[in-house]
């Protein structure tokens, strides 16, 4: 076996497999739903509404990303008013919107992420895969955590939307033309696993401890590993780079 196994491309995921996100964005959550508890709706309707219809509807018009997360939580609160026929408070409208807002900016690394970035790239062809609504934006969070320190900004490949169309693309923007040889490392099987398997990739999923009911999909088959932290996959991909 070659010194690479045959492993021609790495790609990544940034947003909680190398920095914490969800966190940041679940406690958001939950002090909107404190909030608007406090105005007398019921928790459960509200996360309902918030996840299934409010945010579904957010992403479409602005991406992913922490951007929408303010007009999808004034819109939470205001569709919960007209469902009770009430009007909308607009100082809690802008508390709602502000909460939102609190999310933005660079996440911090993961214990260990980094470290394990870094001995990836020095023995394997690597890229970072991520996905946002303004690519600026996302660019910046990785820059700010570091990861250009570690990857020349042109091993940072941003798309709107993580669909298996777009990661071929990503396969071809880096020159892999058979997808047998590409890996895909991430936390969500919907974004990360089942695209790369999809276009014939290969998969490791890092797992996490509250992953984000938009993640949580069924695989379309079971036939990757599982780990608990990225540093683990890097670990799985070394092996196999060694020929172990």
């Amino acid at each position: 076996m070659d010194r690479n196994a045959g492993i021609e491309l790495v790609l990544v995921d940034f947003d909680d497999t190398l920095v914490a996100t969800a966190p940041r964005f679940e406690r958001a959550r939950d002090e909107l739903f404190r909030l608007l508890a406090g105005q007398g709706f019921a928790e459960a309707a509200a996360r309902a509404l918030h996840h299934d219809i409010i945010d579904p509807d957010m992403r479409r018009q602005y991406g992913f990303g922490p951007h929408r997360l303010a007009h999808a939580f004034r819109e939470t609160y205001a569709r919960l008013c007209a469902g009770a026929g009430r009007a909308p408070d607009p100082a809690l409208l802008e508390r709602c919107a502000a909460l939102g807002r609190a999310v933005v900016g660079t996440p911090p690394a993961i214990d260990g992420a980094l470290a394990a970035l870094r001995r990836l790239a020095e023995r394997l062809p690597t890229a970072l895969f991520t996905q946002s609504g303004n690519a600026r934006y996302q660019l910046e969070c990785v820059r700010g955590a570091g990861v250009l320190d570690l990857l020349p900004e042109d091993r940072i490949h941003v798309c709107a939307h993580k669909t298996t169309a777009a990661f071929a693309q990503a396969l071809a923007h880096f020159g892999v033309r058979d997808p047998e040889r590409a890996w895909m490392v991430g936390n969500s099987v919907r974004s990360d696993i089942n695209p790369a398997l999809e276009s014939g990739a290969r998969a490791i999923l890092v797992e996490v401890e509250n992953p984000w009911v938009y993640d949580v999909v069924e695989p379309i088959h079971n036939g990757f590993p599982r780990v608990p932290s990225f540093a683990a996959a890097v670990d799985i991909l070394l092996r196999l780079a060694d020929g172990r």
